[in-house]
């Protein structure tokens, strides 16, 4: 069963095509991953599924649904998620803190930024589950700016899970990395996947996205390759 489908889709920065006409469907439960160079249109694609770019023509269907033209909450709240998409707060947070931003954040929008600070019982409890489950429960006092690159991986994926996305877009999760971090972050994307959650997720080599992925496409100037 296709969760998205991707029809002719342009979007365009400055009359530049970062997308062109790109089309394409991913299969519900699966890990889809779209591979090219600098330039190819990897981050623009994922800006422009998560609304974060507005398209220009082309259509964007999700779960049946004509979801072309939606902001980014609109689709988070749908079930669309794109990581990194939670605001960051004008302070130095706390892991806990931006986990629980992310939990209030699809209901309140940049009014979570008002109580990120002081969560109740229900998103304590939701907060310490998630960071469980990246890996992440000893670090709920730190702050983002002391994390290394790996945990900050993992509090991205934290963050975005909070959204309860049922397809979750990555870009570059984890050849963005240190060679040593990449095989657990490739692990939990898997293990995220396994627990009910599509992913469409960018990576510059093929290799990299096939530790993970199902299906490799090649993106060239903004559409899939011949």
């Amino acid at each position: 069963m296709k969760i998205l489908e991707v029809v002719g889709l342009t979007c365009r920065v400055g009359g530049i095509a970062l997308v062109d006409a790109l089309s394409f469907t991913v299969e519900e439960g699966e890990i889809l991953a779209l591979c090219g160079p600098a330039r190819s249109g990897k981050t623009a694609s994922v800006l422009c599924l998560s609304g974060s770019v507005p398209a220009e023509s082309g259509r964007l269907i999700f779960d049946g649904r004509e979801v072309t033209g939606l902001r980014p909450r609109e689709l988070a709240q749908q079930g669309l998620v794109r990581g990194g998409l939670v605001p960051t707060p004008p302070w130095s947070a706390t892991v806990a803190e931006l986990v629980a931003l992310a939990v209030r954040w699809p209901r309140l929008g940049l009014a979570a930024l008002l109580f990120a600070k002081w969560p109740d019982a229900r998103v304590r409890s939701r907060v310490a589950a998630l960071l469980d489950r990246v890996g992440l429960a000893d670090r709920a006092r730190q702050h983002r700016s002391d994390l290394l690159m790996a945990d900050l991986a993992r509090l991205r994926l934290a963050q975005a899970l909070a959204l309860r996305p049922r397809l979750l877009l990555l870009d570059e999760p984890i050849g963005a990395l240190p060679p040593d971090d990449r095989p657990a972050v490739a692990t939990l994307i898997s293990e995220i996947r396994a627990a009910g959650t599509t992913v469409l997720l960018t990576e510059r080599e093929p290799a990299t996205a096939k530790t993970v992925a199902d299906r490799v496409a090649m993106l060239a100037r903004g559409t899939l390759a011949a």
